[in-house]
């Protein structure tokens, strides 16, 4: 492998989990904030999830470009 290959792993798997991480304290925020306790901290990881894929998909798309 190349050594774009592996800084683009490592890259996408701290970004995957930090997002995911991040909806999860958002989360955490709105179930004190409105009182729904299991809600807020679902809908987090899912955004959280989806926001962090969807950037994955990016990355590597410019990374094939290149």
């Amino acid at each position: 492998m190349r050594r774009l290959d592996w800084t683009v792993a490592a890259i996408s798997g701290t970004f995957m989990v930090g997002s995911v991480v991040a909806g999860l304290l958002i989360g955490w925020w709105l179930d004190n904030r409105f009182g729904i306790d299991p809600m807020g901290k679902a809908i987090g990881v899912i955004f959280g999830g989806t926001a962090g894929t969807v950037e994955l998909v990016r990355m590597l798309l410019r990374t094939q470009k290149q």
